[in-house]
């Protein structure tokens, strides 16, 4: 049997699901593991039994045993690793050899644009923005859908249903967008305000597609969202990118539909990821546990 000190895992967690590969020390993949979400801040407990979910689920799909689990490596980017103690925490939590812990984003970085200078923006259900210039990261963003993840899928679906009660109270005009959402409801503002007050990030970003659907049909309530959206993209693209001429990268669900919209400026400087957050996930893991991978990459 292998040698479960050559196993290291890659493992990417977000507030939509978790995905793990599983890599012998020479860096190739034997495995991926899925499960659901891991963002950490949110909903800790959950988050560690999902990343132990998805790094079974590769040991089962690469036909090792689940016991191999606790003598492997793991480098993990997590939702929410940049806030308090959550990082030391998960990594005290989990069961395997050897633990580092970034966030999500520093996982994307490295599996979107290498060793190299650029900037990443991950738009999904939250959003984040990092960057490398001369060796110094930099991350903007990423504190969490209540303070912070503008120009996300989260706080786009808040806005909506936030648009919907302004028209129900007469505050502004109904538009079509607005009357699906109420719709949705059963023209029962209070059951939105109940929605609302127990809805997750995931919950609220379920209904930000509406509004890019709605857009495209010259809505003026998703048009007005949506303008807003691009404006805090473009705000903090501007205080990490100033007058560089660099990579932008924007990955996320929502990240890539921002490319269609921005200003020239910034449309001018958007290139293709070289690879996902689990890429950059594996790397950084070979990088930090295999002797193998490092020697090999001082010849």
């Amino acid at each position: 049997m292998m040698d479960s000190c050559d196993l290291f895992f890659g493992i990417d967690g977000g507030g939509t699901g978790c995905r793990a590969a599983l890599c012998r020390a020479d860096g190739i993949r034997l495995a991926e593991g899925q499960a659901w979400a891991a963002n950490i801040m949110t909903n800790f407990n959950a988050s560690r039994e999902n990343i132990v979910a998805a790094c079974s689920n590769a040991l089962d799909n690469a036909e090792l045993p689940r016991g191999l689990l606790s003598k492997a490596s793991a480098y993990l980017g997590v939702a929410g690793a940049n806030v308090g103690t959550y990082a030391s925490d998960i990594a005290a939590a989990l069961p395997f050899r050897q633990c580092e812990v970034s966030t999500d984003a520093q996982i994307s970085l490295q599996g979107a644009i290498g060793d190299g200078d650029g900037v990443v923006a991950i738009i999904g259900t939250g959003s984040v923005f990092i960057s490398r210039f001369d060796d110094q990261i930099q991350t903007v963003g990423g504190w969490g859908f209540v303070v912070g993840d503008l120009g996300s899928g989260a706080r786009v679906g808040r806005e909506l249903l936030q648009e919907a009660l302004l028209a129900h109270d007469s505050v502004r005009l109904a538009t079509p967008i607005t009357s699906h959402i109420l719709n949705d409801f059963l023209n029962n503002p209070q059951t939105i305000v109940e929605y609302a007050h127990s809805a997750s990030p995931g919950d609220f970003g379920r209904f930000a597609p509406l509004v890019l659907e709605y857009m495209q049909q010259k809505d003026v309530t998703a048009l007005r969202i949506w303008d807003r959206a691009i404006e805090s993209v473009e705000e903090t693209l501007t205080s990490i990118i100033g007058d560089r001429q660099t990579r932008l990268c924007l990955l996320g669900g929502f990240g890539k539909r921002y490319g269609e919209h921005l200003s020239d400026r910034f449309a001018d400087l958007i290139v293709p990821a070289n690879g996902t957050g689990l890429d950059g996930a594996v790397d950084l893991a070979l990088r930090n546990f295999s002797t193998q991978f490092a020697s090999r990459e001082v010849e």
